[in-house]
């Protein structure tokens, strides 16, 4: 089965108040979840990670009073109907930030200020560097690459964001989603019908997926609407990130690190 946050956020509950260690209750079954998992003394050592969250999801339905049937690490019906049951009761800690981010207004000014000044060609401020899984190159599949430039204040802000992606995603599912078709970062120029510098001129903005996520398109049309792509876009948004399809209902393929108001 296919994890929602919520179920996720539920497991990584419980297995704190066994006084297991799980980092945030923030919906990723990372590493410190996983470890979590494998120290439950109530579910069998053989149980795979997916089986493990199913178990400890029916042990706090059974613990809150709500039978999700045997504990078997098998999601039926009774476990649904248990679930369901038991997440109309849970209040959820916000997630910690992963970072104290807090990019520039996206104006000349506040950019410049913060990231240097954008150049055409020779930035100083401009690094290469390994990211966790393939892209491939949107206006050729065919290609991929493993490194990226973007500006060097941006990096372990991206590689986050990337490492949870993966850890959340999988493989196949980044593939079959499409969040490894990048379009692009560092390009020097202005905004589409602009006068002003876009925020790629300062490698500060990242496209993925252009062909399914067009620039004048808006919810009803585009991919990264779905409700798929929200643990995607939580991941962005918790380091600061601002996509502009998701405050202004266009140009869903782009994210940035850039505020578009105070």
């Amino acid at each position: 089965m296919k994890w929602t946050m919520e179920q996720i956020k539920t497991a990584q509950q419980f297995l704190q108040q066994q006084s297991l260690l799980v980092g945030n209750v923030d919906g990723i079954p990372g590493p410190k979840t996983r470890t979590a998992l494998g120290l439950l003394s109530s579910l069998p050592v053989r149980w795979d990670t997916d089986r493990k969250l199913t178990g400890c999801i029916q042990l706090y339905c059974k613990q809150s009073g709500y039978d999700p049937g045997p504990v078997d690490g098998i999601w039926g019906p009774e476990t649904q109907r248990a679930f369901n049951q038991l997440s109309a009761i849970l209040i959820f800690p916000p997630a910690a930030p992963a970072a104290e981010n807090v990019w520039p207004l996206q104006t000349q000014t506040a950019l410049n200020r913060f990231y240097g000044a954008a150049l055409a060609e020779h930035n100083p401020n401009l690094i290469t560097y390994a990211i966790p899984y393939p892209f491939k190159l949107a206006w050729d599949t065919t290609q991929t690459v493993d490194k990226i430039t973007t500006h060097y204040k941006v990096k372990d802000s991206i590689l986050r964001v990337l490492n949870q992606v993966l850890d959340h995603y999988g493989l196949e599912d980044i593939d079959r989603l499409h969040l490894n078709h990048y379009g692009g970062c560092f390009q020097y120029r202005k905004t589409r019908n602009g006068t002003t510098l876009s925020t790629h001129s300062w490698g500060i903005a990242l496209d993925f997926d252009p062909e399914r996520n067009q620039l004048k398109w808006g919810r009803d049309k585009a991919a990264f609407a779905g409700a798929e792509y929200e643990a995607w876009w939580q991941f962005w948004e918790k380091e600061g990130w601002v996509s502009l399809g998701r405050t202004r209902n266009y140009d869903w393929m782009h994210v940035q690190a850039a505020r578009l108001s105070a």
